[in-house]
């Protein structure tokens, strides 16, 4: 979805949780005895929070903050079969190697790490309880009100994330394993498309699996975008590619991130995803000087850009005008009708793991808005 009239904006999904929900999800997720009926309150009341901070910070493409997931794409192990054991490790980034002391200074202690779990494929994967999905859709419907559901989204993550995050230990081949994940998930996509939402597909690993390992890692990182790029084509096929968003990224995390690829180099076959907009890393100093590659990849008529304009890493509060000017470059490259304004990543893609103070979110989402209008006014 996007505008010839001016440039919309968005985010990428995730939003802070409230520290009482955030301890409720971590109980669940770990199999302690909670209250249901009170993470059910607080899930809905949370939700019902963040769409109205969302419509009161300025931000059109609206989504329900994944405020009742442990993580955007941890939350698969209570809907899907075939995950086992988890993993004892899921910090293994090349950039933390290099430089340990970061890593000492950013998780040694959060808590909320311990809460990250991955885990190995050891069965088939298949979806073994559908209420969960009906219920995040009835949900964020109800919160959504007189808001049309066509400028809303929900978020799922790729065949291609799922594998990324969970080694192999059942299929007989990566591919395997790859369309096995597509033709679970697809049951998702379909009822979120069905339900009159926009999707968005989350698959980091495009350009994270270069650097960062979960296991034995991947292989071949080109081989594997063309593979994964393939299984999610077939998991959306005949879903419409206009309410469709993919977003990748290099890691949601304050890291040196010196072991990432370019955006250069895994462009072209994200460009061949059956998908109108794509949504990458445009505001960190890693990433902001890759405008420029739309100099040299021509965009297809029928894609639009969602470039991150906003930091979630760093705690210092963008201008307006830094946040237009970011939008003014990618539009006098590709056309304004072709830009929407977002965020990096999102701003707490586990429960409790953020890198900005939960009350910085919401100035952050304002200036993202303030900067879309001033770059739609020039």
């Amino acid at each position: 979805m996007h505008s010839t009239e001016r440039i919309l904006t968005t985010h990428v999904g995730s939003l802070p949780r409230p520290e009482d929900l955030t301890r409720l999800i971590w109980a669940k997720a770990e199999g302690h005895p909670i209250d249901d009926a009170l993470l059910e309150r607080r899930v809905t009341e949370s939700i019902n929070d963040v769409v109205t901070r969302q419509r009161d910070a300025g931000i059109d493409l609206i989504s329900d903050g994944e405020i009742g997931k442990p993580g955007f794409s941890s939350y698969i192990y209570e809907r899907y079969s075939g995950f086992g054991s988890p993993l004892e490790a899921v910090t293994n980034a090349e950039d933390l190697a290099d430089y340990p002391e970061v890593a000492v200074m950013l998780l040694g202690g959060m808590e909320a790490i311990q809460h990250i779990e991955m885990r190995h494929c050891e069965g088939a994967i298949e979806l073994k309880d559908a209420e969960p999905i009906k219920r995040e859709i009835a949900t964020f419907a109800e919160a959504l009100g007189d808001t049309p559901r066509g400028e809303a989204f929900l978020n799922a993550p790729t065949p291609g994330q799922v594998v990324h995050n969970n080694p192999n230990a059942y299929y007989s081949s990566r591919d395997a394993y790859l369309r096995a994940a597509g033709e679970a998930l697809r049951v998702e996509y379909q009822a979120i498309i069905d339900a009159g939402f926009n999707l968005q597909l989350d698959s980091p690993d495009l350009a994270m699996s270069a650097h960062y390992k979960f296991g034995d890692g991947v292989a071949d990182h080109q081989d594997h975008v063309r593979a994964a790029i393939k299984a999610l084509n077939h998991a959306i096929d005949g879903l419409p590619p206009e309410r469709l968003r993919l977003h990748l990224c290099w890691g949601n995390y304050a890291g040196p991130h010196n072991r990432d690829v370019p955006l250069r180099s895994v462009i072209e076959p994200v460009l061949t995803a059956n998908v109108e907009t794509i949504s990458f890393e445009g505001a960190n100093p890693t990433h902001e000087y890759e405008w420029e590659v739309f100099r040299d990849v021509k965009l297809p008529d029928d894609k639009v850009l969602m470039p991150g304009v906003i930091d979630v890493c760093n705690t210092r509060l963008e201008h307006p005008r830094t946040v237009a000017q970011r939008l003014i470059r990618f539009a006098e490259v590709v056309g304004r009708e072709q830009v929407i304004a977002s965020t990096d990543c999102g701003f707490a893609t586990f429960a409790g793991v953020h890198f900005i103070p939960p009350s910085l979110v919401w100035g952050k989402l304002q200036a993202l808005a303030a900067g879309a209008e001033l770059a739609s006014v020039r």
